[in-house]
């Protein structure tokens, strides 16, 4: 993900985001299975580029992926990690979001306007429930076509991906965000880590795990 428009308030989170990754160590820890992450059933699986998919699972109103959206930007992926941003349900307003987040996809502009809508969610304090508040606030964002963006939202091709986002949480029992699936295999959630920070440590051990296990 691409920062969009800049706010004081992300600024100031960025660069404390850069100074907690800064200060983390290149060996892991004691990570431990069941506190730190947990194993899914099935295989842990590689891409066919060689890398390692990385899901973060988020919902734009959780004020803990708002939170962690600075961390997931100033984080340096290894070449080895493909990241992807899956959208989840978890109530009404959220499903409607995971029809925004696609449709913003869909019209290429997802990595434009991550950042501004969770500022308009959590700087804000704005509440986009629906088509029609989502146009308005779109309205004002820089070379951005607010009618056709909000005429993808229920799109067949939206409403497509939607439903595959939701099948992908359900096979790997989501249920809250952030959470982040590594290889198809494991799963850790900055709660379940201890912090965004650590999580991130978890996350690059286990994609390190799941490529020595195709070994």
């Amino acid at each position: 993900m691409k920062l969009g428009k800049f706010t004081a308030t992300k600024l100031i989170c960025l660069i404390f985001a850069l100074t907690l990754l800064a200060g983390l160590p290149a060996q892991a820890q004691n990570f431990r299975e069941g506190v730190d992450y947990f194993t899914l059933s099935g295989d842990a699986t590689v891409r066919p580029d060689g890398r390692v998919e990385v899901i973060e699972f988020f919902w734009f109103g959780c004020p803990s992926c708002f939170a962690f959206e600075p961390l997931l930007l100033a984080w340096q992926k290894p070449d080895s990690v493909h990241f992807v941003t899956v959208p989840t349900i978890l109530n009404r307003v959220s499903e409607f979001h995971a029809h925004a987040y696609y449709a913003m996809e869909l019209t290429s502009l997802h990595q434009q306007l991550m950042a501004p809508f969770y500022d308009e969610l959590h700087v804000r304090k704005s509440r986009i429930v629906n088509a029609d508040s989502f146009q308005e606030w779109a309205a004002t964002q820089p070379g951005v076509d607010a009618e056709l963006l909000t005429g993808t939202i229920h799109s067949f091709a939206a409403q497509t991906r939607v439903a595959q986002a939701n099948l992908l949480a359900e096979k790997y029992g989501i249920t809250g965000v952030p959470t982040l699936v590594i290889g198809g295999k494991y799963k850790t959630s900055p709660a379940t880590a201890g912090s965004g920070a650590r999580s991130l440590q978890v996350v690059e051990y286990l994609v390190q795990r799941v490529l020595a296990e195709q070994q």
